[in-house]
């Protein structure tokens, strides 16, 4: 994502010795990085131990894949390669074992219940069935810190008499030893296990994982989390985890070393096969054929062929092509930084029809070029697969413009690729935890997917990286343990986080707070916010001013055309975790605290506009700049109008009706204008489809999620290599529910006990219809404009309020349930409501 910081990705990490300190507030460092201990479940994992099996006893030509580790110039699009430059390596992975234990019930059972933890990924089976339907488990940690185990209850699948219980290991992140080229992983697969037994007569047995378990090779012969899997059908052993199985052939498990002392139940919803995508078209292409699924997409593909035996299907995965359409181009997936293309292979074993679908994998696609069959493929024998943390959606917008519903689609599509066990940037280059990615799609992802669990998850990732930086570079930025990295899990962590990106660690709490009214995470957080801020507040500020952040990352052309300083938006970044802070300090009983953050927002307010207002032309100097100010809350009194004022005018005037914002100065671009009086400057910019605009990339391109930077591609040649899936670039869709549907949060009463419904009728659609199901109930909200009338229909859960704004009419305008208003503003109890507004 990040191609400055991808270099740095090469070092190791060092963690920081936590020592005994005090913070200048109080902060106790070593309780600071402590992970959420409130989320730990008790388990008696009884004298279960650690096991796996070392032995590698694969074919050597399938236990591995070619790696090309060089770095091509900027521009790969122009890069002609040396054979030098293409010097491969061989790279094996890990292997994944199968493991299994034979075991014998004599008696009732009243309850069984099955606790494992399988690094990095596993699948659980009992009697030679697969347990539930959760995929690529467990999800990702910082395995040194904490690893996740999880629980199936298991009472009706034990029988009495043998049993059979089995393990199928893969590398996941855990063992990721083949891309970027240097050490990410942790070590080798390895599993955990407790099935604890109660009899209906009172007694009680614990089976565990133990030497006496089995070992043996599984058809996986390669897998790697971000290149791919190989898998040799041949190889299958049939009935391996049934009881009766003679497993006398096989090794003894190995006791393998404790990865971490931290086990957690994993409370955040697992990853599954969310839905079907069905490709649409086959397209010839030099070797062999190309899928196009039709929408760039996150998992798999499912594959039914009929081969004769030793038939290796090659399945390599893009999100683009070539121009002349004959091959995939994989720039955008990130060749060259993890070392090569996203492959599945499958070797057929020859007999009937065969289905295979990866396990211990997942790919960023929307194209599939496949070799090794020996007809045209056919369409049906092809099945895409959407694989998601399996996270409720609780958010729908649709209204009367095709463009605007794409806009509000392709954006829901970029945040579901991306819920991958945590909010990763792309879901194929980096698939990694970006922290300013969070903070700028965390309110568009909360208003349509449950996210609660999610993000508490994701916040204490971040404690799990405080204090880590690499070893062997010197960073500018001053170390210390109260940082979290960049990104907030695992080892690729590329520096401590900038003052904007370290912004997630506040702002996460604060919106699951103020949406799902979750106070627990902000408890869980508060010392790693407190430290945060104490951090920035000592070592980065300087007379109420932040400098060094990233900035208004990936505006269009690139950030070379940032116009933006950082410094503004660390700095507005900074006065939002202060109020935030202020607000749960006051949740949490922190009175002294939320007085000495008020203070502290009140002195970079005065700072802010003394470094970057100019009264004279009422603006921040960019679209950024005022959009964002605006949004802050750190506009001079009674200065509001007229900053959005000129905010238009920098749109349609300085940039002939186009925006020029990066990530920060996106998110709230629509809202900022529909709130103060220019809707049809919205109008303007969701309707054009010339570059830059929204319309271009989805209308003129095709594109179905949002790129990691909107660029003028040239016509007919290949695009940059960027990626084409990053949810940050959603983080406007918020508008569509804030201010199409009129729905917000409010801080004083979260999770929706009592919220606002302050919508924009903008200029040029017939009809909008909006809902949020909040943890308080359904909350609806549609419009409809005809013969100069608007009627707009209310619907509001029980128990909650809602106060109604409509600042741009009068009350004459207005009527409720056919009656008269003495006010343009009101509130309004829970219950169903038609208001009709005279245009």
């Amino acid at each position: 994502m990040r191609t400055i910081l991808i270099f740095f990705s090469i070092f190791l990490i060092a963690v920081f010795d936590t020592v005994s300190a005090k913070t200048a507030n109080g902060v106790d460092i070593k309780q600071a990085l402590a992970v959420n201990d409130s989320l730990e479940t008790s388990i008696d994992w009884g004298e279960a131990i650690w096991i796996g099996y070392t032995k590698d006893n694969r074919p050597e030509e399938w236990a591995g894949r070619d790696m090309i580790y060089n770095q091509p110039p900027s521009d790969i699009n122009t890069w002609e390669p040396t054979n030098e430059e293409l010097k491969t390596t061989f790279k094996k992975s890990y292997p994944s074992p199968l493991l299994r234990k034979q075991i014998r019930i004599a008696k009732e059972i009243q309850s069984a219940q099955i606790n494992s933890c399988g690094l990095g990924l596993h699948e659980l089976y009992l009697n030679g069935e697969k347990l539930g339907d959760r995929v690529l488990d467990p999800a990702q940690t910082s395995y040194d810190k904490r690893a996740f185990y999880v629980v199936h209850n298991v009472s009706n699948l034990l029988q009495k008499g043998n049993n059979a219980l089995g393990i199928m290991l893969g590398n996941g992140f855990y063992g990721q030893n083949v891309a970027f080229q240097h050490k990410l992983e942790y070590g080798m697969p390895r599993a955990l296990l407790s099935l604890n037994i109660v009899y209906k007569d009172g007694s009680t047995e614990t089976v565990v994982s133990d030497d006496s378990w089995k070992a043996h090779m599984s058809p996986v012969l390669f897998d790697n989390i971000y290149h791919g899997e190989t898998y040799d059908a041949r190889l299958e052993v049939e009935n391996w985890c049934t009881a009766g199985f003679d497993d006398s052939t096989w090794d003894s498990a190995e006791k393998m070393d404790v990865p971490t002392n931290k086990l957690v139940e994993q409370e955040m919803e697992p990853m599954r096969k969310i839905r079907e995508v069905k490709p649409i078209a086959v397209l010839p292409a030099d070797k062999g054929w190309i899928i196009d699924m039709g929408q760039n997409m996150t998992g798999w593909l499912q594959i039914k062929v009929k081969e004769t035996k030793g038939t290796a299907v090659k399945m390599q995965f893009a999100e683009l092509l070539m121009p002349d359409r004959k091959n995939i181009d994989p720039a955008s997936t990130g060749i060259h930084v993890t070392g090569g293309v996203q492959t599945d292979i499958y070797i057929c074993n020859g007999e009937d029809r065969e289905k295979w679908e990866p396990r211990f994998t997942y790919h960023g696609f929307r194209y599939v070029q496949i070799e090794g069959l020996s007809r045209k493929p056919d369409l049906k024998d092809f099945t895409g697969w959407l694989v998601r943390t399996d996270v409720d959606r609780i958010g729908t917008f649709e209204c009367s413009d095709a463009l605007i519903n794409k806009f509000y689609n392709v954006s829901m599509w970029t945040i579901e690729d991306n819920l991958q066990g945590l909010l990763s940037d792309c879901p194929h280059r980096e698939r990694c935890a970006w922290l300013g990615d969070a903070y700028a799609v965390a309110e568009a992802a909360t208003f349509n997917f449950d996210l609660e669990r999610f993000w508490r998850k994701t916040s204490a990732d971040m404690e799990t990286v405080l204090g880590v930086s690499p070893a062997h570079f010197k960073d500018d930025f001053p170390y210390d343990p109260r940082t979290p990295s960049n990104i907030g899990v695992g080892k690729r962590l590329c520096l401590q986080a900038r003052p904007d990106w370290g912004a997630a660690t506040v702002m996460v709490p604060w919106y699951s707070y103020i949406y799902y009214g979750d106070k627990q995470i902000v408890k869980n957080a508060w010392s790693m916010m407190e430290g945060w801020m104490v951090y920035v507040d000592e070592k980065v500020q300087v007379e109420g001013i932040i400098d060094g952040g990233y900035g208004d990352w990936c505006p269009p052309g690139g950030n070379e055309a940032m116009d933006t300083p950082p410094a503004l938006t660390s700095t507005a970044l900074y006065y939002q975790t202060l109020l935030a802070m202020h607000k749960m300090a006051l949740v949490l009983g922190e009175d002294l605290a939320a007085v000495d953050y008020a203070q502290k927002a009140e002195q970079v307010k005065t700072a802010f506009n003394i470094s970057f207002f100019d009264a004279a032309s009422n603006s921040y100097g960019s679209q950024t700049g005022n959009a964002f100010a605006l949004f802050s809350q750190l506009v001079p009194k009674h200065k509001e109008q007229a900053i959005a004022d000129k905010l238009a005018d920098l749109i349609m005037n300085d940039k002939n009706g186009h925006y020029n914002c990066g990530i920060f100065g996106h998110r709230p671009l629509y809202t900022m204008l529909n709130d103060y009086g220019h809707a049809e400057v919205t109008q303007q910019l969701w309707s054009i489809t010339d570059y830059p605009s929204l319309g271009f990339m989805t209308d003129k391109h095709d594109l179905t999620t949002w790129p990691e930077t909107p660029n003028n591609w040239p016509e007919g040649k290949r695009y940059f290599r960027n990626s084409f899936n990053h949810p940050m670039n959603s983080g406007f869709a918020a508008s569509f529910h804030e201010s199409l549907g009129g729905i917000r949060p409010d801080a004083e009463h979260p999770g929706f006990k009592n919220f606002f419904l302050q919508p924009c009728f903008i200029p040029g659609l017939d009809w909008v219809k909006t809902s949020h199901n909040s943890p308080h109930g359904l909350i609806k909200s549609a419009w409809e404009r005809k013969n100069g009338m608007i009627s707009w229909t209310l619907s509001i859960p029980e128990n909650t309020t809602a106060k109604v704004r409509m600042d741009a009419f009068s009350a004459e305008q207005i009527s409720l349930n056919k009656k008269t208003v003495d006010e343009n503003n009101f509130s309004l109890k829970s219950g169903e409501y038609k208001i009709v507004i005279k245009e």
